[in-house]
């Protein structure tokens, strides 16, 4: 048994850390200091839930033509032709704006003045700049490529082949072709006592099977517990005190986006079962096709 070289995640702290990576994937880091928010504005825009970004779009358009709404009407809203005497001065400024920001022109509405021309100028390219920024943001979001595996709720320690071993399933849930899937697990157990401080000690968790060329089903994921296992000869619950957690990268390349694509997990010291065994989630139905349960994965029963 070899330990593992710190993969980034620190080894040494003053008090206990319960895990380093939350369970959907991100650090169990609190960043102070860092940019965030608008000071880095489009990793905020990339990132930001639909509703947070279409606000900002719908926002950021109605804001720039009330801005040059009342550029218009500043400058003297009778050097617009063609306003329409139905509607106040606003409204009728306010829908130039929008056709000039957009560049629909309809014609019906056109300045006549030279400070209005130079106005409507100025909107005119700021709008053009306006829908390609939203065009890219748009894009970014879409083309961003992502794994959409999903991970087994609980990591089983399970009878196996006269001894013991560790289990975990995956499984895409994308109809989407994946290739050449491969899975690197990482054990980190606390060791010291405190009086010098909380270490982590790291080492790498030999699966039975770390790479599938297809990976159309669901996914068991085997370590066994031998002489040569991190985890042999300790009990389940020692290695929960000691805050054990699996630390899993998934690489695999994506037809969909013709990318290579990595999705993280974690499992920490409270998903552990023991004595369970997963059960088989797909079957081959009377037609000779095999149907994949997806929402079956994490079902689990006793071993007498």
């Amino acid at each position: 048994m070899k330990k593992a070289k710190d993969p980034g995640l620190g080894s040494t702290f003053v008090k206990p850390v319960r895990r380093l990576m939350n369970e959907d994937g991100t650090y169990n880091i609190i960043r102070k200091g860092k940019l965030s928010g608008f000071r880095d504005f489009y990793k905020f825009l990339i990132d930001a839930n639909y509703f947070i970004f279409a606000t900002f779009l719908i926002g950021s358009f109605l804001l720039l033509n009330l801005i040059f709404t009342s550029a218009y009407l500043l400058a003297d809203i009778d050097g617009i032709a063609g306003l329409n005497p139905k509607l106040n001065l606003f409204e009728n400024a306010f829908f130039f704006s929008a056709q000039t920001f957009t560049t629909v022109g309809y014609g019906a509405l056109h300045p006549t003045s030279k400070v209005i021309n130079y106005i409507a100028i100025l909107e005119s390219f700021v709008g053009l700049l306006s829908f390609a920024i939203a065009t890219g943001l748009l894009y970014g979001r879409f083309s961003k490529p992502s794994l959409k595996i999903a991970f087994s709720k609980h990591i089983i320690l399970t009878p196996f082949e006269n001894g013991k071993a560790v289990m975990f399933k995956i499984v895409n849930q994308r109809n989407n072709v994946l290739l050449n899937t491969k899975v690197n697990a990482i054990v980190t157990i606390d060791s010291g006592n405190g009086t010098s401080g909380f270490n982590k000690n790291y080492f790498d968790l030999k699966l039975e099977t770390d790479q599938v060329n297809f990976f159309p089903l669901t996914w068991t994921l085997v370590h066994l517990v031998n002489e040569d296992s991190p985890l042999f000869g300790i009990p389940l619950e020692d290695l929960i005190k000691r805050h054990i957690e699996i630390i899993i990268l998934v690489e695999t390349f994506d037809e969909t986006f013709s990318q290579t694509i990595f999705q993280k997990h974690s499992y920490g010291s409270t998903q552990w079962l023991e004595n369970v065994k997963f059960e088989r989630n797909f079957e081959a139905n009377e037609k000779g096709q095999v149907e994949l349960n997806v929402k079956d994965l994490n079902r689990v029963t006793s071993v007498k």
